[in-house]
């Protein structure tokens, strides 16, 4: 069920989620659709999933690279810890990002040391 505005309580919380990540440097495009929101950064093939289970809602991701065979293990998030979701999710964003293209070592405005 959609609320003010069109979007379901999933696309709301995709799109908060989104700007937290955004706010950490990682972008992402949200997907909405039937009351389902998926949060993707395609850049490195992780997914996250915006479902209501049991009593609330939360956010669901694959640890294992999409390229990893095999069974995939997933981890989970409660919504309402949200910074803890941007934070855990921003850190397998990066070591999957160095893992296909190395470590960075220095950032724009800060030297080499």
């Amino acid at each position: 069920m959609n609320g003010p505005g069109g979007a379901s309580p999933a696309g709301r919380l995709a799109r908060e989620l989104a700007d937290h990540l955004a706010r950490r440097g990682v972008e992402s495009r949200v997907s909405e659709c039937e009351g389902i929101a998926l949060v993707g950064l395609a850049v490195v093939g992780l997914n996250v999933w915006c479902e209501f289970g049991g009593a609330e809602w939360r956010f669901r991701w694959s640890l294992d690279a999409p390229t990893e065979p095999g069974r995939w293990r997933y981890t989970c998030c409660p919504a309402s810890c949200m910074e803890t979701a941007a934070r855990r999710i921003a850190g397998l964003f990066q070591e999957r990002r160095e893992a296909m293209s190395g470590p960075v070592t220095a950032r724009a405005g800060r030297a080499a040391r």
